[in-house]
């Protein structure tokens, strides 16, 4: 019986200095990854002697301003099958590697061009601070190339788009660039806007440009400039967009936050109507609305928005609501809120529980837990035997042996204004 042959895939990566993550970027894959090809776009440190030492083929490319020309040349360096671009600061998840082949053969069974994955986004802390989902792993067909200078994007040559297979609950990779700050951020910040004006100055309806162009001034602080780019690209959105376009979905989210920051509730409202005429299945124009009224004190309203958002999100296109899928406990932390100041405690409990079963150190949800306790047993609630019972519950999700989930419950009565609950965790041994 002759033996299937697995997909060949080929790692292609370009590089400038990154001799400090290179050997965590290169050193996985064995039995996996079928070559390594990395361009280099002229390194002065030992990224290439690195990159030679982990198995990887060198290019050298001549650095023109332009993303997508870099990776397109490593493109037609790679001789496998399928084609797996990745920069020096992303790595895979624990278990993706070994499910690649796997993912590859089901996207071939399918008809597909490629896959989308997950990238997760860390802070300088190590911790999860945003998702996204973008197309990683592609068949390696001189008609499949990128485009722009940056934020680059896979299509083909004809301007089509790629069909992709979600695979992102078997595809993550973690990213830890946006964790660097100083002087490093500064000069990626100035390259990125010469490259997006460059970019808009060729194609000046494009309105995805004016979108990363809202990014850009967002985040050194221009909040102003970002919400008018963000108006910008909203003015020359096409007349159809398709049912998932992750750019617009960004734009509109970033717009009605920049008002939510501002507590302008009419503007937020006013994109949101827009969006959800738009893109009715995103989840993220809910959450970002959820966000805005809960921060105004509109309960029934945060409550219908953030509901919507969840709702939505079990059934969104897998590049779909990014922002919802990273903010998960402060959702339901929001939600609990609501739930508590419209006095349907017992939902404010349950779903304080539920998150507190996750992330048993979120403060608030363990505050809002404690306050609806407190309010549902009246003037019960400084009573030995009451505070017992609640004592006891507690005992479900803390051990209060533990010097650091008495102090932690005790904080969270102290903010509720528990005096009792407070005391007896003090003085509990």
């Amino acid at each position: 019986m002759k033996k299937e042959r697995k997909p060949r895939i080929s790692l292609c990566m370009i590089v400038k200095n990154e001799e400090a993550k290179l050997e965590r970027a290169l050193s996985w894959g064995q039995g996996i990854l079928w070559e390594k090809v990395v361009v280099d776009t002229g390194s002065t440190d030992g990224t290439v002697e690195l990159a030679k030492r982990f198995g990887a083929t060198v290019y050298h490319f001549d650095w023109i301003d332009d993303f997508a020309a870099a990776r397109n040349f490593a493109q037609k360096q790679a001789k496998g099958d399928w084609i797996l671009t990745l920069d020096a600061d992303e790595y895979p998840a624990p278990g993706t590697p070994e499910k690649l082949f796997d993912v590859v053969s089901r996207a071939e069974e399918r008809g597909a061009d490629g896959v989308f994955g997950e990238i997760l986004e860390l802070n300088s802390a190590g911790n999860v601070m945003a998702c996204s989902f973008r197309i990683r792993l592609f068949r390696n067909c001189p008609e499949i190339r990128y485009r722009r200078r940056i934020h680059e994007q896979l299509e083909f040559t004809d301007g089509s788009k790629l069909t992709a297979l979600d695979g992102k609950e078997d595809v993550s990779f973690f990213h830890d660039g946006y964790a660097e700050q100083g002087l490093a951020e500064e000069q990626r910040t100035n390259r990125n806007l010469c490259l997006l004006e460059q970019e808009l100055s060729e194609h000046p309806d494009d309105y995805e440009i004016m979108g990363y162009l809202g990014d850009e001034y967002r985040s050194f602080g221009e909040t102003e400039k970002a919400a008018d780019w963000y108006r910008k690209s909203l003015e020359h959105l096409p007349k159809i967009l398709p049912a998932s376009d992750p750019r617009t979905a960004w734009t509109c989210s970033s717009l009605i936050s920049i008002y939510t920051s501002k507590k302008e509730y009419e503007e937020a409202e006013k994109v949101y109507q827009r969006a959800v005429r738009l893109q009715p299945k995103e989840a993220d124009y809910d959450y970002e609305m959820g966000r805005l009224a809960v921060a105004m004190e509109r309960w029934e309203e945060g409550l219908c928005y953030l509901g919507n958002g969840l709702s939505k999100l079990e059934k969104g296109p897998a590049n779909s609501c990014v922002r919802i899928r990273g903010a998960l406990e402060e959702v339901y932390g929001n939600l609990a809120l609501c739930f508590l100041r419209l006095g349907r405690r017992k939902e404010a409990v349950e779903t304080a529980v539920a998150l507190l079963k996750v992330k048993p150190y979120e403060m608030k949800a363990l505050y809002i837990l404690l306050s609806a306790f407190q309010e549902d047993g009246g003037e019960r609630a400084e009573e030995a035997a009451y505070v017992e019972n609640v004592a006891a519950f507690l005992g479900n999700l803390y051990s209060f042996s533990e010097l650091k989930d008495r102090l932690f419950i005790a904080r969270a009565a102290k903010e509720a204004g528990w005096e009792a609950m407070r005391s007896k965790v003090e003085v509990e041994r």
